[in-house]
């Protein structure tokens, strides 16, 4: 799997995390263990590194034989031809280092060399592998094989590969001359992009104006790629965790210092709202419902240490429940953790550099009587740290609406513009968008008219660009959309039959029985 976070990417050379011993022990260990790290690689890491280290001119005359070498059993002597080249071309091996960092091979600096790997590692061994080559590595560890020999068969027919299942890497090589190198790598971005691969391509986009002809570029969205996070080389784009606490243990104790915890009827429909909007971005969701407080705190302990952390582009955390003025959600358990300390909860040293986005939908817990189903919700903007977004339903000490029925009046809004606009603006343009629609929102709640403003507040270092997934994981969204809007229209259609029938025989009790009585799977 493709580590995406480059060197390219990272921070100042500010508290490193190897002191000048460490890194000349390092290179001292370079030199006389190189060989046995690069010995313990499979044939498509060995491929990679190839392709990663050798100039185009070394490339062309000989990385097709190398990676034959290697399919063919010959991997040890093909990485001494290859460091030997290394040494020659670039009169250092640290290029191996960012290398290894690159596909993700950390165990090997790790115990070989005795690198000590966190946030700011690559900061040490740096632009040593060029920019262009980092991001056709990209694109090829960002395609699973049968869509590489997709892309081959359908798009780049020109190109010879006399059989599927074929590394990229070797495929490039072995239609590589000194000539067309740029050549080639805009046949690749035309060809992601008539597969509506719009993700991978952008990687490819700075390199093709290299060459010297006319060609027709595809219209990109219109944002910055030089003033927003790097977007996402493979899938899944990002993770999105859904802790959504609907109901609330009994109170152990008489006269608990805590507000009444109600069931949080109309969550589960935010919860599908979510998960569906997320996915057309390619993001894979998770579901926590109804964690108590050591749930929450193993789930991401486990998390934390997840090697599939380290591949995703950014975190989304939201969080349904009931909340206080004093920066605190509540569990299942009716324990209490702040906003703050979920942030902490959340946080992992892969993630480093690496936007997190916290959606916020807490509830008071004061349920309304009224026909309309309304609860109160109120939530609250916590500190963050570097990289952090918070996007709260509400300013704080206010209320926000959230409908037994349809949802909160927040999360529906939110993903309504992510699906209309996500793709095309920054995440700040869309709260913004969000905001606009939810301040003119007006509703009763208590024979009083009510509205609501969400606030965000953020530490990001530069904009964050959602991208839309391909067609398989968008078509996944789509489904998980129109499923919820087939059930709400059933829910309409049942809170009518219902509001009718109370009507006619003035027992909202019977309403408030159907319509509890019908659940979400």
């Amino acid at each position: 799997m493709a580590v995406v976070r480059d060197s390219a990417s990272l921070g100042s050379t500010d508290d490193l995390p190897c002191s000048n011993s460490d890194v000349f022990l390092s290179h001292q260990r370079l030199s006389a263990d190189t060989n046995a790290a690069l010995y313990e690689l499979d044939d498509n890491e060995a491929i990679s590194i190839v392709f990663l280290l050798l100039d185009v001119e070394y490339l062309a005359k000989h990385g097709f034989k190398y990676c034959q070498y290697i399919c063919n059993g010959r991997l040890k002597e093909t990485m001494d031809l290859l460091v030997t080249v290394v040494k020659h071309t670039k009169g250092s091996l640290s290029s191996v280092i960012e290398a290894l960092y690159i596909i993700g091979r950390y165990d090997l600096l790790e115990d070989h060399l005795g690198l000590r790997i966190d946030q700011k590692f690559s900061t040490v061994f740096t632009d040593s592998v060029d920019e262009d080559r980092k991001a056709l590595y990209c694109v090829f560890a960002g395609m699973a094989q049968e869509e590489a020999d997709c892309i081959i068969q359908a798009r780049l027919s020109d190109w010879s590969c006399p059989e599927s299942g074929r590394p990229f890497e070797e495929t490039f090589a072995r239609n590589l001359s000194i000539e067309n190198y740029y050549h080639l790598i805009t046949d690749l971005y035309d060809g992601l992009m008539d597969e509506n691969k719009e993700t991978l391509a952008l990687y490819l986009h700075p390199f093709i104006r290299r060459i010297q002809q006319s060609i027709q570029v595809p219209i990109l969205p219109s944002w910055n790629l030089e003033t927003t996070y790097p977007p996402p080389t493979c899938y899944p784009h990002g993770l999105c965790i859904i802790i959504n606490i609907k109901s609330f243990m009994k109170p152990r104790v008489e006269n608990e210092n805590i507000p009444s915890l109600g069931e949080r009827h109309g969550s589960d429909i935010d919860k599908e709202r979510i998960a569906g909007t997320f996915k057309l971005f390619g993001f894979h969701v998770m579901h926590l419902d109804n964690p108590d407080h050591e749930q929450i705190q193993r789930f991401f302990k486990n998390l934390r240490v997840s090697p599939k952390l380290a591949v995703v582009s950014c975190l989304v955390v939201c969080v349904m429940t009931h909340g206080d003025e004093y920066d605190q959600i509540f569990l299942h358990d009716r324990s209490c953790l702040s906003i703050t300390d979920l942030r902490k909860l959340c946080f992992s040293q892969v993630l480093h550099d690496k936007p997190r986005l916290y959606f916020i939908q807490a509830c008071r817990g004061e349920r309304a009587l009224q026909p309309i189903f309304l609860q109160q919700d109120v939530c609250t903007v916590a500190h963050a740290e570097s990289n952090c977004l918070i996007s709260a339903a509400t300013v704080k000490g206010y209320s926000a609406v959230r409908s037994q029925t349809a949802g909160s009046w927040y999360i529906t809004d939110l993903c309504q513009a992510l699906q209309e606009f996500g793709h095309l603006v920054p995440i700040k343009t869309v709260l913004h968008r969000t905001r606009e629609t939810l301040m003119a929102r007006v509703g009763s709640m208590n024979n009083k008219f009510v509205t609501q403003l969400s606030e965000d507040k953020d530490t990001l270092t530069e904009d964050v660009q959602l991208v839309r997934a391909d067609e398989e994981n968008f078509l996944e969204g789509i489904i998980d959309l129109v499923r919820l809007e087939v059930v709400e229209k059933l829910v309409e259609d049942l809170f009518e039959e219902a509001l009718s029938a109370a009507e006619s025989s003035g027992d909202l009790d019977a309403l408030n029985e159907k319509m509890s009585s019908f659940t979400m799977n």
